[in-house]
């Protein structure tokens, strides 16, 4: 059924892939909400200038869909390009445009999906390092990447000690590559302290919404129409995990460091669940390793049957929350 060219044809892939986020993206321009409710997401400092203009609803739906289907490719980008999955497995987009579009709030670009643009680059930079002889120029752009995906979603600074761990897992200590790396995260911070001081004279208040934004815990509130879905999520990530301990990690050594490094982004994309004004789909910051694990999980089951009721699986609850989110029940 959906699994099979997924996992072999490029083009039919792209063809599906494409189809699926252009017939999400349709529905909800029809029947999303024309007066969504207006958060306040002042600081997400470079999301809040460039998407929080009062666009028209066709703007904003427009944007939306090129973020996500941008993301998509960059996911599947970074799986294949970095061997973290099979040269020929698409499912890694499929997911993500899936995981996408499960966030209720579609009348707006969700910043978390806005900052997925600049850490997927970030991720890439990172795991290039890997046996190179110099990789200064890496580290750097891979540290420049992370610091503005803090601009666009400012939860995403406990996700900044993933480039270190990162770091530590794929090469020997050296300071200068763990120099270059911290001066890259902090160049974006830098910029806006010398704009804000020019500017307004006040350089630090940035450090207050960092606190004020990482400070404001919750217990995670989560509807009746998700728990199936976030339940058939958990279910298929523990059944990898299981398989990766059962079977390891890879055959080849970059292999298994790429998906050590993904368990822990998955760990610490988890303590932005209980962040405020976060999506109504809990698990939408966790999207990134969900979708190459699920996807890494799914392409190595031989049975095709079984591969193809578990994706079954996840497309019927999905439609469940999608159908919630877009009004229609």
């Amino acid at each position: 059924m959906i699994v099979a060219p997924l996992k072999s044809s490029i083009q039919v892939s792209i063809i599906i892939i494409l189809l699926l986020s252009i017939g999400l993206w349709s529905c909800t321009f029809l029947f999303v909400n024309t007066n969504p409710l207006i958060l306040n997401y002042k600081e997400h400092i470079l999301y809040s200038y460039f998407f929080l203009n009062d666009f028209v609803l066709s703007v904003n739906q427009l944007t939306n869909f090129g973020v996500i289907l941008l993301g998509a490719f960059l996911v599947n980008f970074l799986a294949i390009e970095q061997e973290i999955t099979a040269k020929t497995n698409y499912l890694p987009a499929f997911f993500y445009v899936l995981f996408a579009f499960s966030a209720s709030t579609s009348a707006i670009v969700e910043p978390v999906l806005t900052a997925n643009l600049f850490i997927l680059p970030a991720l890439f930079y990172l795991i290039n390092s890997y046996k190179k002889s110099e990789a200064l120029t890496e580290f750097f752009k891979a540290g420049l990447f992370m610091g503005l995906a803090s601009f666009f979603c400012i939860h995403f600074i406990v996700v900044f000690p993933l480039s270190l761990i990162a770091l530590f897992i794929l090469r020997p200590f050296n300071w200068r590559e763990w120099s270059l790396l911290l001066i890259g995260i902090c160049t974006p911070l830098y910029i806006f302290m010398c704009i804000s001081y020019i500017t307004t004279n006040e350089a630090f208040n940035v450090f207050s919404m960092m606190q004020e934004a990482t400070s404001s815990l919750q217990m995670p509130i989560i509807s009746e129409y998700y728990v199936c879905f976030i339940g058939v999520i958990i279910i298929g990530f523990l059944l990898a995990l299981l398989k990766y301990v059962g079977k390891g990690f890879g055959g080849k050594v970059k292999t298994q460091k790429t998906k050590y490094i993904l368990l822990w982004m998955f760990l610490l994309s988890v303590l932005m669940v209980f962040f405020e004004q976060m999506s109504d789909m809990i698990l939408l910051p966790c999207i990134i390793p969900l979708s190459i694990i699920l996807s890494d999980y799914i392409f190595d089951i031989k049975q095709l049957k079984i591969a193809n009721t578990l994706l079954l699986l996840f497309l019927a609850s999905f439609s469940i929350i999608y159908l919630h989110a877009i009004g229609l029940i």
